[in-house]
């Protein structure tokens, strides 16, 4: 937390000084997000694999996401938007449903795993790596295809642009049909976003045949792969991963700060773009639920479910060969909210929900460094980890 609060510092500096903007930061984003984690998640991945192989535990941890999340949001929808009187219809209430049952799956917990284990042997930091790979093979697919239309009410991006392309005049009926396809298309391979791309290509390249050619060759007297200095690369890179993420994650933080100041005076303007019938739900009572559903109740289901696959011999005990398993996914649940939800509602051209669900989320990462402490210390004495 030391460290994070330090990146933070470093970050906060660079935005006052006009180093880095939102365009800068943007672009760094996406350059993480497209290029440097897929190469590092996919790297992780054959490095593991090529060591210690995949098992049932592994294989298993795509399905504990998807289990998790679905699990959450419907403990969140029907039992804790009602008690604390939100109304899950509404735009606030959908974030705050999908803000209670996705995390922060990628880039915090990857931030953890090395501040914890850089100084440990190597093989168990490579397998920590990997298993957060596994992890966001699971939970990616889910979050932008479920989580997304959770967020936006169910209307998806096809009915969106089908809806558009019916309403659309002068057009004829090729030009009607064909950008539907498109979108259809489109819609399709947003459901695999890089990170999950990386992570699939890894699985792949640790096949054999395709093993030999990228990573090690059996064939060869200095065992060096015909491909190898690609992987090389790629690896080299994908290194950059975790310090660039740190600094969007500091930096974008830092940027609502800023623009939260700077937007005070157009609140008033703001309230009247809401859509007709739209209340703005409180903070604290907000921040109240998602901190509950977040840092109380997602550790709890991601224990439960854990106990109950070993009681049924998918994984192993906590304190034995599967407490890396147990260490991550556990971390994995006591995460804060997913950062591209405001993403999405920037897309879905709701720039005022948005705004505000960015200046909530600042809240929720300024308050979870108690919980996620607390989570981590008891999680590394019980799994017998020494940091």
């Amino acid at each position: 937390m030391a460290e994070l609060f330090t990146a933070g510092c470093i970050g906060s500096a660079c935005v006052q000084k006009g180093y880095l903007n939102t365009i800068m930061v943007q672009s760094l984003s996406k350059t993480c997000f497209s290029i440097l984690l897929p190469m590092f998640l996919g790297t992780s991945i054959m490095n593991t694999v090529q060591k210690y192989g995949l098992n049932l535990s592994s294989i298993s941890v795509p399905l504990i996401a998807i289990v998790h999340a679905l699990t959450l949001y419907t403990i969140s929808r029907f039992i804790l938007l009602p008690v604390f009187d939100i109304d899950g219809d509404s735009v606030e209430g959908r974030a705050t449903n999908v803000c209670c049952a996705f995390g922060n799956a990628g880039v915090v917990p990857l931030i953890f795993v090395e501040a914890l284990f850089r100084n440990s042997d190597s093989d168990i930091l490579q397998k920590a790596f990997s298993i957060v790979s596994m992890y966001l093979l699971g939970w990616s697919p889910l979050f932008w295809s479920f989580g997304r239309n959770a967020l936006l009410g169910g209307q998806s991006q096809i009915e969106m642009s089908m809806a558009e392309t019916e309403t659309s005049k002068g057009d004829d009926v090729n030009n009607m049909i064909i950008p539907s396809w498109r979108e259809r298309i489109s819609y399709f391979t947003s459901l695999f976003p890089p990170p999950v791309v990386g992570v699939c290509f890894g699985l792949l390249a640790s096949l054999p045949f395709l093993n030999s050619l990228i990573m090690r060759s059996i064939d060869t007297p200095d065992n060096k792969a015909p491909f190898q200095v690609v992987f090389n690369c790629c690896q080299n890179l994908g290194r950059a991963a975790n310090p660039v993420a740190l600094l969007v994650l500091t930096s974008s933080l830092a940027l609502g700060n800023v623009k939260r100041q700077a937007s005070q005076v157009q609140e008033v303007e703001q309230e009247l773009e809401l859509e007709q019938g739209e209340f703005e739900i409180p903070l604290l009572k907000r921040w109240s639920c998602v901190s509950i559903a977040r840092f109380i109740v997602s550790p709890l289901l991601m224990v439960t479910l854990l106990q109950s696959l070993y009681k049924v011999g998918l994984i192993g005990p906590m304190d034995g060969s599967d407490a890396m398993l147990w260490f991550i996914l556990i971390l994995e649940a006591s995460m804060p909210c997913a950062q591209n939800t405001v993403l999405m509602l920037q897309v879905a051209e709701k720039p005022v929900e948005a705004s505000r669900l960015a200046r909530f989320l600042f809240t929720i990462y300024a308050t979870a460094m108690v919980p996620v402490v607390l989570v981590s210390t008891i999680l590394l004495e019980r799994c017998n980890f020494t940091v």
